[in-house]
């Protein structure tokens, strides 16, 4: 249903329009002002030259993206740590989109190796991702307080375990 397309420079787009949402950004402090989506762009693909994954989710081949996703190295705590985030567009939020790209970047994941347990921070209050995490076999390990960009969010914290991954996902 879903395919797992690579972020280019292309995509800067789509940048924009996630980041600059109302609804896509609510439980991520707001919407960025439209003068900082190209600093957001260039991090990113700065990220993916040092081996991050970021993807667009594509419905079917040919189609415009409809979201992205990916997994990061991230801090938490003083130590670092694999994070997994996500984000659809709100016209195509509630379609299944965001679960089966998830499917098929945790699959990648725990095929690749090499990032260990996954952790996730959806907002606290944001049903859809939390109940993400749930489906997938993440473990809620508790509230937390992360920074993002300077932005103070109140998050659910959750832990995919690297063991865990390939025989939760192969039962779904």
């Amino acid at each position: 249903m879903v395919e797992l397309i690579p972020y280019t420079d292309a995509d800067a787009w789509l940048t924009r329009a996630l980041e600059t949402d109302e609804r896509v950004m609510a439980e991520l402090g707001g919407p960025w002002p439209d003068e900082v989506i190209p600093r957001i762009h260039e991090r990113r693909l700065e990220s993916i030259a040092r081996g991050t994954w970021w993807f667009t989710l594509v419905p079917s081949p040919g189609d415009r993206p409809v979201g992205m996703l990916g997994i990061f190295g991230s801090d938490h705590e003083g130590q670092a740590i694999s994070e997994a985030g996500w984000s659809v567009l709100p016209v195509h939020q509630g379609k299944g989109y965001a679960s089966a790209g998830l499917a098929l970047l945790l699959h990648r994941a725990h095929a690749d190796g090499r990032w260990g347990t996954i952790h996730a921070f959806p907002g606290s209050t944001n049903a859809a991702s939390n109940a993400l995490c749930r489906k997938f076999g993440f473990r809620l390990v508790g509230a937390d307080t992360v920074d993002y960009g300077g932005r103070e969010l109140h998050c659910n914290h959750w832990l995919l375990e690297a063991p865990d991954a390939g025989s939760r996902l192969e039962a779904r």
